[in-house]
């Protein structure tokens, strides 16, 4: 089997020579893998059977001026700050470096990094306390309506079945998560009690742009389409299923279905951290096809499998905050060996860690991974 043919047979919860493997490095490991490898390149490196496609940068970043003059460490009185329109790694939402270790993208979400640009904290440009759905429309959210913004895509997605990889394209914050990331998560969970119809504005001003992106990378033939919010903490939902059945589904079916109708032989995966379990049979009903990123600290995979392995493939699966950065390298091992007991019958799973593998996993747990996933992961 070629890469593509084994990530698409897997995902159709067919049986395949092998399991697909995901791995995903935040900065400082990114860093490490260089000093390790001597490679720039993981997905190479490890050879994966996917590439994620690049989206194309906006000509210039919106004019936020008004919403971070005095806010913010690096915003002039006049003008705007001095950002470099050359990204930086880790994001599927354009960033852009400041001159203060700052960063910001498109949509206006606004970070302070620490040294190691692993962690930071957020600016929200509509957190002010009266904020209304006008201040909602008069946002300048990014223009992702012009075509240049699409220039190439088919190019490099045709690119990559020729090399018989699969084209993956990763949104994964589709409407709540950039919601929150511009109102402040605060002042979205009040609006969704105290104002919502704040909260429909803002969700339709997103949905309607990822939705008519996310149409566009379909119509050029992508395989995969990464869509999702985090909605879980590992106690439960963030937000009450009927919340989300309220103003998450409907939105997010909208964008399935235009997706579905533009390319019907792509997937749809959809992430959200924590425990949703409450709301998967609407994921399958709105036509998801694989669920991530099966966190094992608070979700029993094995169950997950036995209930909806009809239905659904699976995208994850070895816990980020217990075996990855604290197991020992036999326990990485036999963590995989588990995961696919527990979900690997039948097809239907990817095996990869449950997020970004941060500074704090020791290399050693790094090849660990790798090494299991090709001794367990034969079908």
């Amino acid at each position: 089997m070629n890469h593509r043919e084994r990530i698409v047979s897997a995902l159709r919860r067919q049986e395949t020579d092998r399991f697909p493997m995901g791995i995903h490095l935040a900065a400082a490991k990114y860093e490490e893998f260089v000093a390790k490898t001597g490679e720039t390149e993981p997905s190479d490196y490890f050879d994966l059977d996917y590439r994620h496609v690049s989206l194309t940068p906006p000509q210039a970043l919106p004019d936020l001026s008004r919403y971070f003059v005095g806010r913010v460490p690096d915003w002039p009185e006049t003008g705007t700050p001095d950002f470099t329109l050359e990204p930086f790694r880790g994001s599927e939402a354009y960033f852009v470096m400041g001159s203060h270790n700052t960063a910001m993208n498109e949509w206006g979400e606004y970070r302070i990094y620490g040294d190691s640009r692993d962690y930071h904290r957020k600016v929200y440009p509509l957190s002010h306390r009266d904020c209304f759905t006008a201040d909602v429309e008069a946002y300048p959210f990014p223009d992702l309506f012009s075509e240049y913004r699409y220039q190439g895509v088919r190019d490099e997605i045709q690119d990559l079945h020729k090399r018989n990889l699969a084209a993956v394209l990763s949104w994964e914050m589709t409407i709540f998560e950039k919601a929150w990331r511009i109102r402040g998560l605060e002042e979205l969970m009040t609006d969704l009690m105290v104002n919502p119809a704040l909260v429909e504005s803002l969700f339709d001003q997103i949905a309607r742009r990822t939705g008519y992106l996310a149409t566009r990378y379909a119509q050029a033939g992508v395989d995969i389409i990464q869509l999702g919010d985090d909605i879980g903490s590992q106690q439960g939902m963030l937000i009450s299923p009927q919340h989300w059945r309220t103003y998450l589904k409907p939105r997010m079916a909208k964008i399935i279905t235009d997706v579905k109708l533009a390319n019907p032989e792509l997937f749809v995966f959809y992430h959200s951290d924590g425990s949703i379990e409450p709301i998967i049979p609407d994921l399958i009903d709105i036509g998801v096809d694989i669920l991530n990123p099966l966190q094992p600290e608070c979700m029993d995979i094995a169950k997950l499998k036995r209930t909806y392995g009809g239905h659904l493939s699976f995208w994850g699966g070895i816990g980020v905050q217990t075996t990855m950065p604290f197991g020992t390298p036999g326990e990485v091992r036999a963590a995989v060996r588990q995961l696919v007991k527990d979900a690997g019958k039948g097809g239907g799973l990817l095996i990869a860690p449950a997020h970004l593998l941060e500074y704090d996993v020791p290399w050693r747990n790094v090849e660990a991974f790798v090494e299991a996933v090709v001794d367990y992961g034969q079908n």
